[in-house]
């Protein structure tokens, strides 16, 4: 989890977006360095997308690493 990303789901949680182009403008970052991390998110349940609107609902995240 880069500082980007959680920037990113932090943002999302309050103000779902309609696509990744408005989340890029609010967020002031590269078009494609969001898409990338909106795949990566989406890829492992992080963030939900419906058609169009990505959003986050949940307040928290636990993680637990078995070494």
């Amino acid at each position: 989890m880069t500082d980007k990303r959680h920037e990113l789901l932090r943002h999302l949680h309050s103000h779902p977006a309609h696509s990744i182009r408005a989340l890029a403008r609010d967020l002031g970052r590269d078009y494609k360095r969001v898409h990338d991390d909106v795949a990566a998110l989406v890829s492992v349940g992080l963030v939900e997308k419906d058609g169009r609107t990505l959003r986050v609902d949940y307040a928290e995240i636990r993680s637990v690493i078995a070494v």
